[in-house]
This record gives structure tokens, C-alpha cells and sequence, in this order.
């Protein structure tokens, strides 16, 4: 009988992003008669708290910039644990995993929901990333992305064998994000929502989402329709090096009463529950689990016309996308599903159906079939 894979997920964990979450989905459903699985990684927060249980566990701090004391820590810890497979994500994580993994003799994974290209670094920073990444890569077998644009980057920018790059989107498990399961009360009762029209984002406080241009797509809304001010919020949960810097923004436009930073959230079904429509004026994406999570909530998506989201709902049909950094055509688009709200209603709908292309049972058996495609290379039975 063939003995169980032996799965190592090597992430960093210093906040809880799509990474850890998607990571938690497969440790959570891979099924337990075939893979024994580890998780290293920041032993806090709330990832920790939600694998600790469903795996092994072992402790590793991998937010120092770069200590390479990480990749003989992880070597031994995959050796001493019989590690058939490592998977991480995430730059640094890919790059300890790596050498450590080569060092090990054990396969390497490595996920890229955001190239190294994309970072918000300087320029000579960049060019380190760039470099250790570049060797990083040379040492991993597989690579999993989740956007036909980012395997494209892979194959074509970063000069990676188009057979050692998979596609896999982004999850999102359905019954979790049914439009009828959520219980929005404890949000519309703490932000006061009752009887306003309530606009929402979700995600870290980052350059990448682009919320300097959503306050100023705001601030022209109620330019232009000063009646909406007594009755429009906007609700933006996440935390991030840009909270102190996109409050004063707000303030500064006059939106105190318009605008709530809710800091990081217990639930996203029952904040995108609150929503009558979600925003993402995101300008750099993979492909964003929480687009896919108002998707599958059937709301009412504005967005950014970039590559990972275009390839996940499309303009017109299951939401409203806007040149990236354009607050007035956001602005335009918001307005106008305000007052229009069949189309609103349609765009939900049409969004909920194309959510259920993007299933979390399939999500998970692909990676179990690309694991064990690994595993059999190394000949073990």
C-alpha cells in the first residue's frame, strides 16, 4: 500500500491575506487517507489558529528580510519530518523553501498569486528581489498560478518551461458565500447602516488596491449629487501601511461621515452581506479571492479593468470595470448602478453563476492530483 504524502505549506503569515487562505482551504479539504500534512510559519494570528489543529505545525519566522539561517532551519525541519513535497508562497517564502527544499531532496511547489515585477520597492531593492528570486526558480519543480496573464509573466518573462507552470484560479466554496447564508446584523448595527446606501471594499490597505482613487471617486459622487451625502457610506475592511496615510485623505475631502475604515473583519460573508454594491479599484491583481467572494454573494461589482479581474468577471456581464485610477469613470459607474437597480440586480446574478466556475472542491483536487504527480516521480510506493 502506498504510504501517504508527506505535504509541507511554507508561507509567512505576517498578516492574513489570500495566501494564508487559500493555504487553510487545502489543508482543511485534502483528504486525510492520502496526505499527512505541515505547516511552518508564523505561529500567530488567526491562520495559525485556524490550521494548528487540522496539521502539524511547526514554528518558523521568516519576516526578517533575509536570514539565510532560514533555509538550514527549514532543511532540517523537512528532514526531520520525512517531507515529500513543499509548498510555499509568497517571494520569501519561495525563496527559503527552495534552497532549502534542493538541499533536502525534497520537491518544491511554489504558488505565485503576485510576481516579484509587482512589488511596491524601490529600485535597487526591486533588482535584489528580482535576482533571488531568479535563482529561487531554478530550484522549484512546479509552479501554480492563478491567472492566465500571470502564467504568461512565468513562461514568458521569467523563462519558465510552460510544463512546469500550472493554472489553477482562485477558489471560492459556494455554500460559504451563498447569498442566503450570512448574518449581516452585528456589521449594519456597529457602522450605524440602517436606511443608507452602503458601498464596501475589502482588502489590505496597500498600494496595490488603489484606495487613494476610491476616496477621490467619493469625493466626486457627492459632488455631484450633494443629496447622497446624508446617505451614502463607503465601508473598507483591511489593515496596511496606508491606513494612517488614506484616513487623512479622507478627512481632507470632507468624507469623515462617508467613509469608515473597519480595520481588519472576523467574517467577509457577513461584511459583504452589509454591501448593496462591492468596489475594487484595485491597479495590480492576481486574481483576488475577495472579487470572487462578492461574486459568489451575488453583488454588485465595480471594479478595475486589469488583467486578473477582467479574466474573472467580465464587463458588462458580471460587473462594471473602470480604467485603473480613473476616479471619475468610478465614480460614473458607482452613480450609475445607484440608480439603476435592475442592472444591479442582473450583475449580481450573472456574477453568483460565474462564481460556480470557480468551485473549491475542483480547486482542491487539482492540487492533490498535482501532488501526487510529484510524488510518484520520486518513486516511492
Amino acid at each position: 500500500m502506498k504510504r501517504k504524502t508527506r505535504l509541507l505549506f511554507v508561507i509567512e503569515n505576517a498578516a492574513y491575506g489570500g495566501g494564508e487562505k487559500v493555504f487553510f482551504q487545502l489543508i482543511r479539504g485534502l483528504p486525510a487517507d492520502r496526505f499527512e500534512l505541515f505547516c511552518a510559519s508564523l505561529p500567530r494570528g488567526r491562520f495559525y489558529e485556524e490550521v494548528r489543529g487540522r496539521c502539524r505545525f511547526l514554528p518558523l519566522d521568516l519576516t526578517c528580510r533575509l536570514d539565510l539561517r532560514n533555509i538550514r532551519r527549514l532543511k532540517d525541519l523537512m528532514l526531520e519530518h520525512g517531507i515529500d513535497i513543499a509548498h510555499s508562497q509568497g517571494a520569501r517564502a519561495d525563496f527559503y523553501c527552495a534552497f532549502a527544499a534542493a538541499a533536502a531532496g525534497v520537491k518544491a511547489v511554489s504558488t505565485v498569486a503576485m510576481p516579484v515585477e509587482g512589488f511596491d520597492v524601490g529600485f535597487l531593492k526591486k533588482r535584489i528581489y528580482k535576482l533571488l528570486n531568479s535563482l529561487a526558480e531554478k530550484k522549484i519543480s512546479r509552479f501554480i498560478t492563478v491567472s492566465k496573464s500571470l502564467a504568461a509573466a512565468l513562461v514568458e518573462g521569467h523563462k519558465i518551461p510552460a510544463p512546469k507552470v500550472d493554472l489553477v484560479p482562485n477558489p471560492v466554496d459556494l455554500a460559504e458565500f451563498d447569498p442566503g447564508n450570512f448574518d449581516a446584523g452585528p456589521v449594519i448595527e456597529k457602522f450605524s447602516l440602517r436606511g443608507r446606501l452602503v458601498l464596501g471594499a475589502l482588502g489590505r490597505l496597500e498600494w496595490q488596491k488603489g484606495y487613494p482613487c476610491l476616496i477621490e471617486a467619493l469625493r466626486l459622487m457627492l459632488e455631484t449629487e450633494p443629496e447622497l451625502r446624508k446617505k451614502l457610506v463607503c465601508l473598507v475592511a483591511g489593515a496596511g501601511s496606508l491606513g494612517a496615510a488614506l484616513g487623512k485623505q479622507a478627512a481632507a475631502a470632507g468624507l469623515s461621515d462617508n467613509i469608515v475604515f473597519c480595520g481588519e473583519i472576523s467574517s467577509g460573508r457577513d461584511f459583504l452581506g452589509a454591501l448593496d454594491i462591492f468596489l475594487m479599484p484595485s491597479l495590480l491583481e492576481g486574481q483576488p479571492l475577495a472579487l470572487l467572494e462578492a461574486m459568489a454573494m451575488g453583488k454588485a461589482i465595480v471594479s478595475t479593468d486589469i488583467p486578473g479581474i477582467r479574466e474573472t468577471a467580465a464587463n458588462g456581464a458580471e460587473a462594471l470595470l473602470v480604467p485603473p485610477g480613473d476616479a471619475r469613470r468610478l465614480a460614473e459607474a458607482v452613480l450609475g448602478l445607484l440608480h439603476d437597480a435592475p442592472r444591479a440586480a442582473k450583475l449580481g446574478r450573472n456574477a453568483r453563476k460565474k462564481a460556480a466556475g470557480f468551485g473549491l472542491t475542483e480547486y482542491i483536487e487539482r492540487h492533490a492530483a498535482l501532488y501526487s504527480t510529484l510524488f510518484g516521480q520520486e518513486g516511492h510506493g
